[in-house]
Parts: C-alpha cells; sequence; structure tokens
C-alpha cells in the first residue's frame, strides 16, 4: 500500500505523476476544508510556500518535508527541528536554468532587446533609429552570494570579458575580488546581480543605503527571492532614475506584485522564472519524490537541510 503524501502548491501541478509513481497523492488545491491531515507523513512544498508553524501544526504524524526546489526561507526550521521534522530540497538542479535567466535579464535590460522588439513591432523603425544602449564587455558585475548559482553565473558573465567581484559572508577560493561590505562593492560595479538566499538573514539587504551609492547608470537584476531587496527603496530610487534600471524575476508578495512596478519605464519584471524549464522542473520532481521516498521507506537521508 502505498504512503500518502501532500502535494501543497499548484505550482507543482504539471509533474504530479512523478510522485504517483510511489506515493499515494493529494493536492492541497484541490482539497475542501475538511482535510485529514493526520495521513501524511510527508509533504512537498516550493521555497515560497508559506510552510510556517500554523500550516505545520495541523500534520500529527509529518516526518518529512520535501521542498521542491532550492530555496527554503518558506520553511519554518526551528519548528521542524524541535519537532523532529526532516527538511530536504533539490540542490544543484536548476543551477544552470537560473543563472541562464540571469545573463538573459542583464542581457535584455542592458541592451534593451524587449524595448527594441516592440519598437520593431510598433512599426517606428521607419521612423527613426532605436535609442543606443549600454555594452556589458567589460563591464564590472558585483555578484551578491557566490554560492552554486552565483558561481555558475560567474562563468558567464567572464563569457563576456565583465570584471567580477562579489560580496557574502565568507570569501572563497575564487580569482574575484571580495567584498566583506556590501556598501563598498556597490559603489564601484555597474551591474549588481543578486543571487543569494533569502530569508530573516538576509532581508532588506538591499535597501536605501546600498541603492544610493550605486553608480547613476548602474543596473541590478535580482533572481534571489524579493524579500532580499526593500522594494519601496528600490521603487523610490528607480522612480528618481537614480539607478538606471532593475530587471526582477522576484517580488516581496508575487504573483500580486506592488502595481508600481508596472508604471515604471526602466523595469524588465519575469514571473519568478528562474527555474521555469521542462528539464529542471522534471528534475526538481524527480529528486523530490526520491527524498521522501528513500527516507519513509528506507531511513535513509538525501539532500538534508
Amino acid at each position: 500500500m502505498k504512503l500518502n503524501i501532500l502535494i501543497t502548491d499548484i505550482v507543482i501541478k504539471d509533474f504530479i505523476p512523478v510522485y504517483k509513481k510511489d506515493f499515494s497523492v493529494d493536492c492541497l488545491w484541490e482539497l475542501n476544508s475538511k482535510i485529514d491531515f493526520s495521513k501524511y507523513q510527508g509533504i512537498i512544498v516550493t521555497g515560497g510556500f508559506k510552510t510556517d508553524r500554523k500550516f505545520l501544526k495541523k500534520f500529527k504524524n509529518l516526518k518529512i518535508v520535501s521542498v521542491f526546489g532550492v530555496g527554503y526561507d518558506g520553511v519554518d526550521l526551528n519548528y521542524c527541528k524541535n519537532n523532529k521534522i526532516v527538511i530536504t530540497n533539490t540542490p544543484k538542479v536548476l543551477t544552470n536554468d537560473v543563472a541562464d535567466l540571469a545573463l538573459g535579464l542583464m542581457i535584455t535590460l542592458s541592451r534593451r532587446i524587449n524595448k527594441a522588439h516592440n519598437f520593431v513591432l510598433k512599426k517606428k523603425w521607419n521612423k527613426k533609429p532605436f535609442d543606443l544602449t549600454n555594452s556589458l564587455t567589460k563591464k564590472t558585475v558585483g555578484i551578491v552570494g557566490m554560492g552554486e548559482i552565483g558561481k555558475a553565473f560567474s562563468k558567464r558573465a567572464k563569457s563576456l570579458s565583465m570584471k567580477i567581484f562579489y560580496y557574502g559572508p565568507n570569501k572563497k577560493k575564487l580569482n574575484y575580488k571580495f567584498f566583506k561590505n556590501l556598501k563598498d562593492m556597490a559603489q564601484e560595479i555597474d551591474i549588481m546581480m543578486i543571487t543569494c538566499i533569502g530569508g530573516s538573514q538576509t532581508k532588506n539587504l538591499i535597501n536605501k543605503s546600498i541603492l544610493n551609492v550605486m553608480k547613476p547608470s548602474a543596473i541590478l537584476v535580482n533572481i534571489s527571492r524579493g524579500s532580499v531587496i526593500n522594494e519601496n527603496d528600490l521603487l523610490d530610487i528607480l522612480k528618481r532614475n537614480l539607478i538606471a534600471g532593475a530587471a526582477l524575476d522576484v517580488f516581496n508578495m508575487e504573483p500580486k506584485i506592488n502595481s508600481k512596478f508596472l508604471k515604471l519605464k526602466n523595469v524588465l519584471l519575469s514571473p519568478h522564472n528562474g527555474s521555469a524549464t521542462f528539464e529542471a522542473r522534471e528534475n526538481m520532481a524527480k529528486i523530490s519524490s526520491q527524498n521522501v521516498s528513500h527516507f519513509l521507506n528506507s531511513n535513509k537521508l538525501k539532500n538534508q537541510i
């Protein structure tokens, strides 16, 4: 008889068959208000799903929270630890796809590819040439958080002959300039690439004090978590054109993002699309399912947080 698991986030909807190979699967968005939470020993969540104490307390026999993704800032780590609930994730599966999107957002914002597309569609080209854009070659990019995604992005940036700086809690064995002070790095860079983890330790890391020292020609790209940026501060900076622009794949209240972003002309907005490739998501489903199966059926832990 298959064990029961609960999938919480509709983002995972297309990959339910992967989980059904080993489990009896229920989906939270399909159930009515009368849910027997006691039947589930494992749940599948996305990193941003609100897997807080209030939600977790509903489960009486929960043994594992399997995160469909790398980030786990939505999970109450202390509650899980105190109640002997294992947490796992799917590391390295989405690294390259997220790094690809980071590169794409940076190039698109700098070269204004989306606006050039609309320029042609609106038949403006036969009236005047498109405005000049900005080269990335030999520009300086500062990576905030040199983890797996930061490293993957740095390789891509290097192919553009870019100069690479990075900021984080610790210096790493890399041939890039390390900054322990984010403000110092922010003053020197042309592009700020945010790839750090989310959660309380990085909440509002990018705020007015950091944004104010960036060059007027600088751009910012965030493929991390919306919580890393103080959005009100960023909106104010962008509205006053104190930096050239921002490309954002993540937001504080996604998918209901702050409507003020929609009124700005110096932003490039993406719907949290970093890992949204068929290949990455299918692998995430397989690994998150295997993480539960290994633990519940064999008591073997893989990819534990």
